[in-house]
């Protein structure tokens, strides 16, 4: 019992992370103030002293080997197979699509609003097992289009399906906008849920940990390093098996697969969208910047580093794996942990990998005048 009252407890204070990072204040912060300003960061005296200025001195003579470079089809599509062959071997996973002959089994069904809510767990590898849910729409025509939802820091998979764990993480949802699950069945859409490695149920208890950090992500994340994993490369492996069980399922069409997630969930969108072709359209919310700009500078949590990532590639490299698919990048303005303008130099490189390919059109930038928070009218372009 006092195990559990813990865990509890734990998940509780989770709600209050966005990429580990407490909130100032209330967690049902008014629309007009910032839920998520960026802790403070003192270098040490002399410059010479400071861990943090040595390593931000050593990024910036670090030239990643492998930065988009290409003018053309073909050179863009030679670099892409490098930089994913690389991604796979930095992450620590590997996947080819189909090759799992994974099964689930279905938990429990509830119908909420106009669409059936099935809870199902599936085993990834073995030892590694992972619960999701789907949003089926009642009146969507079969095979049905399907869309990943992918969910950040948190209470897991239970906040972007909005099924909060208790009334303060059912204001955090209304604050920042993420029951994108159910907004996209409500459009019509299968909505797919999974619950990421080290969240929600699947978090272990560290006592004395920090919420969203040691008792999410830190203590897993050193862990797996340490055996030469990642949590990107668990959480991307994750998904690709999850695709190839959803691609088993007469119910669900991929021809247009789409993924979506914000701030954590839109790391998760990034990395899995560069890694794997069949997710057809991307909304990267609340995440995409250079890494110099955001996640270097400013405290973020551990699980978004992969170890030796600045010496092959920056995040523009890889959100540009993405192309030519339709990829959405979504910020606010006053997002003061991904600040604006890391966000359009970040976008400025991408551009150059959709003109490579001649799809230009199919790269997006949507700014919007909140700060870190799901903004909905991007669905408008993602899900048509």
């Amino acid at each position: 019992m006092v195990e559990e009252i813990k865990r509890r407890d734990m998940l509780k204070g989770g709600i209050a992370m966005s990429l580990g990072m407490v909130a100032g204040g209330s967690a049902s912060a008014a629309p007009d103030e910032n839920p998520f300003p960026p802790k403070k960061i003192v270098m040490a005296k002399p410059p010479e002293y400071s861990p943090l200025t040595y390593l931000k001195k050593v990024t910036a003579e670090t030239e990643p080997k492998l930065s988009f470079r290409a003018s053309t089809r073909a050179e863009a599509e030679a670099w892409k197979q490098k930089l994913r062959d690389r991604l796979w071997e930095l992450i620590g996973e590997r996947h080819v699509p189909g090759e799992s002959n994974t099964t689930a089994r279905l938990l429990e069904t509830k119908t909420v609003e106009n669409f059936s809510r099935e809870k199902w767990e599936m085993e990834v590898v073995p030892g590694r097992s992972m619960p999701f849910y789907m949003l089926k729409p009642k009146s969507a025509s079969k095979p049905m289009k399907t869309v990943l939802c992918l969910h950040g820091h948190g209470n897991g998979a239970r906040d972007i399906i909005n099924e909060p764990v208790d009334d303060t993480a059912r204001e955090l949802i209304k604050t920042l906008n993420t029951d994108y699950a159910v907004q996209c069945a409500r459009r019509g859409w299968c909505a797919v849920a999974p619950e990421l490695f080290a969240f929600g149920e699947r978090v272990d208890y560290v006592e004395d940990a920090r919420p969203g950090f040691d008792g999410g992500c830190e203590k897993p994340f050193l862990n797996a390093i340490e055996v030469g994993k990642t949590l990107i490369g668990i959480r991307a492996k994750d998904i690709c098996v999850l695709i190839d069980w959803l691609s088993t399922r007469e119910e669900c069409s991929l021809d247009s697969l789409a993924c979506i997630g914000l701030s954590g969930g839109g790391m998760m969108t990034m990395y899995t969208a560069a890694l794997d072709d069949r997710i057809k359209r991307a909304l990267i919310a609340g995440y995409v910047t250079e890494a110099s700009g955001s996640v270097l500078p400013i405290r973020h949590c551990s699980c978004n580093y992969i170890p030796g990532l600045c010496q092959w590639a920056d995040f523009p490299d890889v959100a540009s794996l993405i192309a030519p698919r339709l990829c959405i990048v979504q910020t606010g303005r006053k997002d003061a942990i991904f600040p604006i303008e890391s966000v359009r130099a970040a976008c400025k490189k991408i551009e150059k990998a959709y003109s490579a390919y001649g799809e230009s059109a199919k790269f997006l930038l949507h700014e919007h005048d909140g700060y870190h928070a799901f903004w909905s009218p991007s669905l408008d372009n993602l899900l048509v």
